[in-house]
C-alpha cells in the first residue's frame, strides 16, 4: 500500500511538472510570436500597418481617406513589396530592398523591358534601400511578380492576396 501511495505522489509530480512546462511553453511561443508580429509590422517603416490577413502575412495601411496599401515583408530576402490599386482597378506593386545606395541614384540592371529599355532600381532619399514599381492592365490580380534586378530578387503570388477591400475604395472614390 505504502508503495502505490509512493508511486501515486510520483506520477502526480511528474504529470504537474509536465502540465507547467507546457503550459510555459505554450506563453514563451505566443510570446515570441508576437515579438515576431511586432518586429516585422515595424519592419523598413516609420509608419503603423496593422494585419490585414495575419496567416498569409499582409499587412495594409490607410494613406490617405479611402485609400489602403497592402504590404508584404520578407525577412529572408530584406525587401518589402507594397500593392495598390489604381482607379481602373489594375494592379501597381513596388519593391523596396533594403541595401546602401547613394540616394536619388538612379541603377540600370541588366534587365530589360520586351522593349529593350533597362529596368531601373531608384535609392530613396535616405540611402537606405532601393525601389522598383510595376502596373500591370486589367482587373486580374491573378499574378505571380518575379525578377531579378542585378541580384536583387524577388517572388510574389498575389492570387491569394484579398484586394476586395481596395477595390471597394476604388468603386467609393468614383461616387465623390
Amino acid at each position: 500500500m505504502n508503495f502505490l501511495k509512493k508511486f501515486l505522489k510520483i506520477l502526480s509530480a511528474i504529470i504537474l511538472m509536465a502540465f507547467l512546462f507546457g503550459v510555459g511553453y505554450y506563453f514563451y511561443d505566443q510570446y515570441e510570436q508576437e515579438k515576431k508580429d511586432s518586429f516585422e509590422l515595424s519592419y523598413a517603416t516609420e509608419k503603423d500597418w496593422a494585419w490585414h490577413d495575419k496567416y498569409d502575412r499582409i499587412q495594409y495601411r490607410t494613406i490617405e481617406e479611402n485609400k489602403t496599401v497592402l504590404r508584404k515583408v520578407n525577412l529572408n530576402k530584406n525587401y518589402v513589396i507594397y500593392a495598390y490599386k489604381n482607379e481602373d482597378y489594375s494592379l501597381s506593386a513596388m519593391v523596396k530592398f533594403l541595401a546602401s545606395c547613394k540616394p536619388g541614384k538612379e541603377i540600370e540592371t541588366s534587365q530589360a523591358f520586351s522593349d529593350g529599355k533597362s529596368k531601373t532600381l531608384k535609392c530613396n532619399e535616405k540611402g537606405d534601400a532601393l525601389h522598383y514599381q510595376v502596373k500591370w492592365s486589367g482587373k486580374n490580380t491573378d499574378i505571380t511578380w518575379e525578377e531579378n534586378l542585378g541580384g536583387f530578387s524577388l517572388w510574389e503570388n498575389f492570387t491569394y492576396w484579398d484586394f476586395s477591400k481596395l477595390d471597394q475604395e476604388v468603386t467609393l472614390s468614383k461616387a465623390q
